[in-house]
């Protein structure tokens, strides 16, 4: 929380973070040496450009950018890019970027982002991390304490606390990554957007053990959703030499799924099989085999990879939150996956012996 507080208090350029009467919450540096002190944005816009910023602001209009003139210390009147991003909490995060200062300032922000990005101790990546060793002593919390309930309460509102300041970040990057294309440096907001998503996911994860949400579910392809997973980890699967290979036995009926959960749990197998081929001997030649399957009343959905398989004792505890054998994980995943598919009124069923790779099945009812 201190870190992303920090990042944005040294923005090189005015930001503002207010309420729905744009009454002014939190503020960078720099609003403090090109602004007079103010408890409402409105007190620093140009009497002429009141009404216009007003219904800018306060409507839904699908801007996301308007040249105003604004009332500094130094000048009386100066043009200004305001960009504005309303996040999932109903705050408006406010960018001002001065028109004559417009490249100084975006070169000035590239430039203190990549050294973030290099320096371990700042990256987003790192406070992920963090994040991971803080779930596991939650867990030790979790194991000796009596009322269970309170402790999850208490750690799904830091959770949510978490992902305030990430979606302030996110919004910021996402509007400034246009002009980031423009001069050569857009790969370093894809850098930093890849990083909170990571994070967002973590904190998704771990909120979806403690707040079970009930599917979403609508009439969905099931071979669809296979086949766009696959696509999406193809990056992923060809850098470490893996070939993801989805066989379609039968054509499947349409299903009543929540499509958004049901790919989390195929990404998550999906991912895990490629975690446990890198971890063997066939981490150079790695195989994933996806098989859909039809009955009189299910569909099977199995994952076979050839990689380092499993120990009775391992697949017992598969499904337990916080269980993992990985060195950096949260041993979520998987307990997040067999919620949602029991959820779904199904099952997952593994079979695995170390060194001769695991087969996870997807049982579902066509009925749901």
């Amino acid at each position: 929380m201190s870190v992303a507080k920090n990042y944005i208090e040294s923005v090189p350029f005015p930001y503002f973070i207010m309420d729905e009467q744009l009454k002014i919450l939190g503020v960078s540096d720099e609003v403090f040496q090109h602004f007079p002190q103010a408890s409402n944005f409105m007190d620093l816009v140009d009497y002429g450009s009141i009404k216009k910023v007003e219904k800018f602001m306060k409507s839904n209009v699908g801007q996301t950018k308007i040249e105003i003139n604004m009332l500094t210390k130094h000048q009386p009147i100066t043009l200004f890019d305001v960009y504005i991003q309303w996040d999932s909490e109903k705050k408006l995060n406010v960018f001002c970027i001065e028109k004559q200062e417009f490249v100084h300032q975006v070169q000035s922000f590239v430039t203190k982002l990549e050294k973030q990005l290099n320096n371990e101790n700042l990256t987003i990546a790192e406070k992920q991390d963090e994040l991971e060793h803080s779930l596991k002593r939650v867990q030790q919390l979790l194991m000796q304490h009596d009322n269970l309930s309170n402790v999850s309460k208490l750690v799904s509102h830091i959770a949510d606390e978490l992902k305030k300041p990430l979606t302030s970040i996110r919004g910021f990057l996402q509007l400034l990554k246009p002009h980031l294309s423009s001069i050569g440096k857009e790969h370093y907001a894809n850098i930093a957007l890849d990083e909170i998503n990571q994070a967002n996911n973590l904190i998704y994860q771990y909120l979806n053990t403690t707040k079970p949400a009930t599917p979403n579910k609508t009439q969905s392809n099931l071979q669809k959703m296979i086949t766009e997973v696959v696509q999406l980890t193809n990056a992923e699967s060809k850098k470490i030499h893996c070939e993801v290979k989805y066989v379609k036995e039968h054509i499947l009926p349409a299903v009543n799924v929540d499509v958004k959960q049901m790919k989390q749990v195929f990404l998550n197998i999906l991912r895990n099989g490629m975690e446990a081929i890198q971890n063997s001997k066939n981490r150079n030649n790695g195989q994933i085999l996806i098989r859909t399957d039809l009955t009189d009343d299910a569909i099977s959905i199995s994952f076979e990879d050839n990689g380092i398989g499993m120990t009775q004792v391992t697949i017992a505890n598969l499904f337990t939150p916080f269980f993992t054998m990985k060195e950096k994980g949260t041993g979520i995943g998987l307990a997040v996956s067999l919620h949602i598919i029991n959820m779904h009124g199904g099952t997952i069923e593994v079979k695995s012996e170390a060194e001769s790779g695991s087969q996870f099945t997807i049982i579902l009812p066509i009925d749901m």
